[in-house]
């Protein structure tokens, strides 16, 4: 009630003619019906660009989005979005005109942390395991495991003399999903089950590119602090309590040259050297016969470009293995290293480790897998994205093996998003080595 003599019968007002801020204010319908005129147009151009000019070509790391499917039901909206944004005729054009704008006015790159509308940015806490995607074959822009970008972190961190880093480089060590104790337990606990077994194992982790390459990244960049302690961690206990081959120094007396600029993998350079390191692993003084020689030059599309909607290529100087330091066998593929591939000989000579051998692998084995073949009488190479899919099957070619390497880029390993790290996976493999030992 109010006080005596005061109005309290309501306002007979419009909602669209109270403030802005009334709790019952209601804009009218005509602003609606604008904003519903807008969506049709963005929705409706690709319709008239796909007419006139076609299917634009992908300017990222992915496939275009399909048209939704109405029998989808509510996603048909909700898919329509990504559609055509994907679909919009001089995207590439426009993306470029908002980059060179951000970066003359003010002196920075725009903000593409998910170039992706699709993908959902978390917040400063990870939400959840990031899913896990099929390893590349050689040359194609896909990442292993790539994990959905953090709010705060690039997906591309642009460094000095056009050098590109994958973000995810410094997400992963700073934003981790496992602890770094529970990894090292865990490779310690497959080491051990194959040993145990009577099998000899190998772990090796290539480093990622900004440890082995650090010079060319900017002078601050996000996750900076906590990724080199990360990292300086990680490297201590892998090699001291897990026992992995540790490929920095030989990597670093050939210095930039192991790695290609703009894409987040290590050249055939580095390849060559996790090979010899793995079989020298093995068998010490193995490779003291093999002759190395150059081979043709190769080119192959760089994966992190597209991941800011631009383009790149790598560029690599390959080579030739003698492993009898005579007779080539060098295999140049290409291989589909997405599935369980295989190599053998029935004629193994000098040089070559014998037995067979069963390697998880990650997209870095892209680039060694000519050599691999060259040097193993017996391997067969799985990615640790098909190991995940069936333990089981991993397990069984691990008893049927004489030797088990391992390989995962620091980055995955150190982040505790390997496969190779999840109980899940490792129980099933440790259990079957303990039951079949090696006679």
């Amino acid at each position: 009630m109010g006080e005596p003599g005061e109005d309290t019968q309501p306002i007979k007002r419009h909602e669209s003619r109270l403030p802005d801020d009334h709790p019952l204010y209601r804009p009218r319908h005509g602003k609606q019906r604008f904003a519903l005129v807008c969506a049709v147009v963005f929705l409706m151009t690709p319709l008239f660009g796909l007419t006139l000019f076609g299917t634009p070509p992908s300017i990222e790391n992915r496939a275009l989005h399909p048209f939704p499917s109405v029998g989808e039901g509510w996603s048909f909206f909700t898919d329509l979005g990504p559609w055509a944004t994907d679909h919009l005729s001089f995207r590439e054009q426009a993306i470029n005109l908002t980059d060179g704008i951000s970066r003359s006015l003010f002196g920075e790159p725009p903000n593409q942390e998910s170039s992706d509308p699709s993908q959902p940015t978390s917040g400063p806490i990870p939400v959840g395991p990031p899913p896990t995607v099929n390893p590349p074959i050689p040359g194609s822009p896909a990442l292993d495991n790539e994990p959905p970008p953090v709010a705060g972190y690039p997906r591309v961190i642009e460094g000095k003399n056009n050098w590109l880093y994958f973000g995810y480089d410094m997400q992963g060590k700073c934003q981790p999903q496992q602890r770094l104790e529970d990894v090292i337990a865990n490779l310690v606990k497959l080491r051990n089950a194959v040993q145990q077994s009577g099998r000899k194992f190998v772990l090796v982790v290539p480093p990622d590119k900004s440890t082995s390459v650090p010079q060319y990244l900017p002078d601050q960049y996000a996750g900076k602090s906590c990724a080199i302690a990360h990292s300086e961690r990680f490297w201590s206990l892998v090699t001291a309590e897990a026992g992995a081959t540790d490929l920095r120094s030989n990597l670093n007396r050939i210095g930039p040259s192991a790695y290609f600029p703009q894409d987040t993998h290590w050249t055939y350079a580095g390849g060559l050297i996790m090979t010899r390191a793995i079989a020298g692993a093995i068998h010490p003084g193995i490779d003291l016969p093999w002759r190395v020689t150059d081979g043709a030059k190769s080119e192959g599309v760089a994966d992190l470009p597209p991941m800011i909607a631009k383009t790149g290529t790598d560029v690599s100087k390959t080579y030739r293995l003698a492993p009898d330091g005579h007779v080539d066998r060098t295999q140049q593929g290409p291989f589909d290293l997405r599935d369980t591939v295989s190599f053998s000989t029935s004629k193994p000579v000098n040089g070559m480790v014998a037995g067979k051998t069963a390697m998880v692998t990650d997209s870095f084995t892209n680039y060694a897998a000519p050599f691999l073949a060259a040097t193993f009488t017996d391997i067969t190479l799985t990615p640790s994205a098909v190991v995940q899919q069936n333990p089981g099957a991993e397990a069984q070619r691990m008893v049927d093996s004489d030797t088990v390497v391992v390989e995962v880029v620091e980055r995955n390993l150190s982040s505790g998003i390997s496969p190779m790290t999840q109980p899940a996976v490792l129980d099933p493999i440790i259990q079957q080595l303990a039951a079949h030992p090696k006679r």
